[in-house]
């Protein structure tokens, strides 16, 4: 995002005036309803700032005027857009999107996004929903990707929200950095603006007490923790607090936290490659009292060493199994 973008959001374009909602036109010669830039951000989930930037770098924007002078979008003008937004969310570069965009004609718009009037991804519509929420990394606006946030949670369960777009949204974004479509500040970003909501969530449904008995930490070197707050939210959910260690958690300090506590759950996350003889499974097997440990992501050894007599190891293959292990009494296999 250029700094130009970013002064016209936070001060308004006085290009554009200060209406920046739904506006039909007063002529009785044009019947079409027109849309200000915010409403068009609205209903695709492109930031304001991206919007005007596509306008003014590619010619992708409104082609009417209001009598006051104010650019108003089109439906057709919507539709170009979001084609430009569909390609540049693929990793298709802005100008070769532009160029796409700008060649297609009013049938072949249709054909593309569908005769469908509203733009904005609906309830169930993961794809458009991941798109936006690409796009709004894409363009660095922390804004954008709050609120398509916080509106997922607002209409899903978090089990949902989290399968079905924000795992798949930070995918997305991991595969278009591999390919060099967008920086990796791109990915930081996408990631932490979810950390808050996330944290929102616990916060706004952890008890007042927090039950030292379960421990949820990342394996030692790994940098990955979104999923053990996805899994806090979710036990928090349930009434269940959690002691959340975070990222990159010693196997030492683990070591030394359960001889010490004696928890009765522990969640552990990997999404790099674990040793099957690694000292963690030493630890283990040095347990003496009643522990299920729960391991979840793709970095665990297919055929796992052996864990002491009181410990139940289980793999959780998702984020609704996940919970369920942990929820479940101790000792319960189920």
């Amino acid at each position: 995002m250029d700094s130009e973008s970013g002064t016209r959001r936070a001060f308004g374009d006085p290009a554009e005036g200060s209406d920046d909602t739904l506006s039909e036109a007063s002529d009785t010669e044009r019947t079409t309803v027109e849309w200000a830039v915010g409403s068009v951000s609205e209903r695709l989930g492109v930031a304001p700032a991206t919007l005007r930037t596509w306008d003014r770098r590619y010619g992708i924007g409104p082609s009417q005027r209001t009598e006051g002078g104010h650019r108003r979008y089109t439906e057709e003008d919507i539709r170009r857009v979001r084609v430009m937004a569909r390609f540049t969310a693929r990793g298709v570069p802005a100008q070769s999107a532009a160029r796409v965009a700008l060649s297609m004609d009013s049938e072949r718009l249709m054909i593309e996004t569908g005769s469908e009037t509203e733009v904005s991804p609906p309830l169930g519509d993961d794809h458009g929903t991941v798109s936006a929420v690409v796009s709004a990394a894409l363009s660095l606006d922390p804004g954008a990707l709050s609120r398509i946030y916080q509106r997922t949670l607002r209409e899903r369960d978090l089990v949902s929200a989290w399968n079905d777009v924000f795992a798949p949204s930070l995918r997305s974004i991991g595969e278009q950095w591999g390919k060099g479509a967008l920086g990796v500040e791109s990915e930081h970003l996408a990631s932490e603006v979810l950390v808050t909501e996330l944290r929102a969530v616990i916060r706004g449904n952890r008890p007042r007490t927090v039950d030292p008995d379960v421990i949820l930490a990342s394996a030692d070197e790994e940098q990955h923790y979104l999923p053990l707050l996805a899994l806090e939210a979710e036990l928090a959910r349930h009434g269940l607090g959690a002691i959340c260690l975070g990222a990159r958690v010693p196997t030492t300090a683990l070591s030394d936290l359960l001889m010490s506590r004696h928890p009765s759950r522990l969640f552990l996350w990997a999404s790099i490659q674990r040793n099957a003889d690694e000292a963690l499974w030493t630890v283990l097997a040095g347990v003496h009292w009643p522990l299920t440990v729960v391991l979840g992501g793709p970095g665990w050894p297919e055929k796992l060493p052996a864990a002491g007599r009181s410990v139940t190891v289980t793999r959780a293959h998702d984020l609704a199994s996940a919970a369920h292990a942990v929820l479940a009494p101790v000792g319960d296999g189920s």
